[in-house]
This record gives C-alpha cells, sequence and structure tokens, in this order.
C-alpha cells in the first residue's frame, strides 16, 4: 500500500505542476527557461520525497534507466528451483539455488552446507557492521551470497542480468524479509546503454556473460556455453538514482567485462558524488584484455587516488599479469578500512 499511495502521490504532483505551468506559459508569459528551472526543482522535490519512502525502490524507478525489480510482482516464468537456510557471521538467511548438474560451483557449495567465498563475504560483513555510512553495490550478485547477509547491515543495490539468477535471488529476498533493504536491478553495467544476449557455462551459473552475438560459442575461458536471454546494459552512473547513501563498498565480478564499467563517462559521475573507499574486483579476465583497455580502467583508479592491493590489503607490483585472481582498489585516503 505504501508504494501505491507514494505513486499517487507523485503522480498527483506531475499533474498538478504540468497544469501550474501551462498557466503560467500562457497567462504570465514566462519564457521556456524558467519551465525548466521549475520542472527541475520539482523533481528534486520529488526525489526527496522519495527518499524519505521504506519502499524506496519502488518510486525511485521512476527516475532511474536502471530495471528495478520488484519481489512481490516478479514473474518467475514457471522456473523451479530450491532455497536453503545458509549461515554466515553469526547470521542466518535463506539462499536460493540452482540443482547441482546446473551449477557445480556456488551451489554446490551450498548443498554441502559450505559458503562459497566465506572468507571475502565476511570481510565485506566487518566492514559494514563497523561503518553505518557504507552500504553495498553488489555488481554481478548472482544468487545473492554477498547481498543477501548484507541486506541484514545496510542497504544494498544488487545488480544481475542473468534472468533464472535474478529469479533465485528475488524468492531469497521476500523469504529473508529484507526487501526494504535491497534494490534488485535486472541490467548488465556496461559503456554503452544497448540490449545484448548473454551466455553461460552450462554447470556454472555464475560464469555469466554478455555476448555480441546471438548465439554463445565460447566462454571467456573458452569452454562450451549456453545462450540466456537478452538482457539491457546501462551505465553505472545510472545507479546513482537509486542510492541510498553517500559511502558504498563495491564489489564486481562480471566475467572479465569489468574494463567496460569503470569509463570516465560512464562511470565518472558515480565516483564523484558517492564516496567509494574501497572496489573488490575479480581480476583473472580483466588482464586478458588489450593493454590499452586495461590500461584505461587502470587510469580511471588512479586518476582518483586508488591503490591496488591483494585481499591482505598489501600493495601488488606494477605488472598486472602476475596479480591474483581478485584485487581490490583501496582508496588511500580512506586508510581506517582494513580488508
Amino acid at each position: 500500500m505504501a508504494v501505491v499511495r507514494n505513486k499517487q502521490y507523485v503522480t498527483t504532483l506531475t499533474l498538478t505542476f504540468t497544469l501550474v505551468t501551462v498557466v503560467y506559459i500562457y497567462a504570465v508569459k514566462i519564457s521556456w527557461a524558467s519551465v525548466a528551472t521549475e520542472w527541475n526543482l520539482f523533481m528534486n522535490r520529488a526525489k526527496q520525497f522519495t527518499d524519505r519512502s521504506s519502499e524506496v525502490p519502488a518510486t525511485l524507478a521512476l527516475m532511474s534507466a536502471a530495471n528495478v525489480i520488484l519481489p512481490s510482482t516478479f514473474d518467475y516464468r514457471s522456473e523451479t528451483f530450491d532455497c536453503k537456510t545458509a549461515s554466515l557471521m553469526n547470521m542466518t538467511f535463506p539462499i536460493c539455488h540452482y540443482a547441482l548438474q546446473n551449477d557445480d560451483t556456488v551451489s554446490a557449495y551450498l548443498l554441502l552446507g559450505k559458503y562459497f567465498e566465506a572468507d571475502e563475504v565476511s570481510r565485506f560483513l566487518r566492514l559494514l557492521r563497523g561503518d553505518g555510512r557504507l552500504q553495498l553495490v553488489d555488481i554481478g550478485a548472482n544468487v545473492g551470497l554477498y547481498s543477501l547477509p548484507a541486506a541484514r547491515l545496510t542497504n544494498v543495490i544488487a545488480v544481475e542480468p542473468n534472468w533464472r539468477s535474478m529469479a533465485r535471488l528475488v524468492k531469497a529476498v521476500h523469504l529473508g524479509g529484507v526487501v526494504s533493504n535491497i534494490t534488485l536491478v535486472h541490467n548488465a553495467i556496461s559503456n554503452v546503454r544497448t540490449t545484448l544476449s548473454m551466455g553461460v557455462h552450462p554447470t556454472n551459473q555464475g560464469n555469466a556473460f554478455l555476448i555480441n552475438t546471438t548465439k554463445c560459442k565460447v566462454t571467456p575461458n573458452h569452454l562450451p556455453c549456453l545462450t540466456l536471454a537478452p538482457t539491457r546494459t546501462i551505465h553505472l552512473n545510472d545507479l546513482l538514482p537509486l542510492m541510498r547513501s553517500k559511502s558504498a563498498l563495491m564489489k564486481v565480478d562480471v566475467e572479465g567485462h569489468e574494463v567496460n564499467i569503470f569509463t570516465d563517462a560512464t562511470a565518472g559521475q558515480f565516483f564523484d558524488q558517492i564516496d567509494v573507499p574501497l572496489v573488490f574486483m575479480e581480476w583473472t579476465l580483466c588482464k586478458r584484455h588489450s593493454t590499452n583497455i586495461v590500461q584505461r580502467l587502470l587510469n580511471f583508479f588512479y586518476s582518483r587516488n586508488y591503490t591496488v592491493m591483494n585481499v591482505d590489503s598489501s600493495k601488488l607490483e606494477n605488472n598486472y599479469d602476475n596479480w591474483p585472481e581478485n584485487v581490490l582498489f583501496k582508496k588511500w585516503t580512506n586508510t581506517y578500512l582494513h580488508f
């Protein structure tokens, strides 16, 4: 009901403002420049209103290019799957997983009572517990290993382009009662706004990636793959209307597409407006790109006072070919953070 009332409120404001504007134009003969100014003021007031709403994803979706998913209205398209209770950092929460034959990595761990990347996720949770200003931006959320426990501590934006993984994440959010703390975005983040098909390894659903063709031929690791439904790509800047804090940790795992996320034109505004002291990034596939593409990614962070470290916060050498599977881009001004 809160969502409906908020939408009605914003719609009423929009109609009222439009009527008043028309009267001003014809009766008072104000300039179109003034109309534009008033419209900007209205949109800012609307954003301030929706920022106060407990149903932020529903209302802010109107102001973002992102495809925000609402658990209460999500269509599972006859997708069937199981969920189980996971435990981490003295928290228990549901995670919905794939069948073992479809995912021998993350889901296999869960079915064995283990937690994939438990150490890395726990480090994030400790940082979030230590600083209430931080929210989490999870790009490549998969079934929610990072997002679901984090949503019990802070606000989260979880971005996942694989529709089958998003279905599982949506259900877990609903079952776990964290709808108000997590914004689910069914898009891929890139340096262009378009629609692309996706590929996925048949037995590792986390290995999902964008492709420029209608048929997947091979994974980035040169393994067999299946073709997933197309997804719409957006910029990192497009997440700004959905942010509920001015400080955030970021985790990025998009199978080598990281190099196309962090460009000045498409992500610079986000980093200008949001303090991101730490970016946790999978590096294995990034370094396989051409030197100029990798250097563009590195320059994005170097120009913003970031240092590259391993997960134990030791500074890495300049030769990125020797960097480990996962790296940290850490802003040197935030020395209080210890991953």
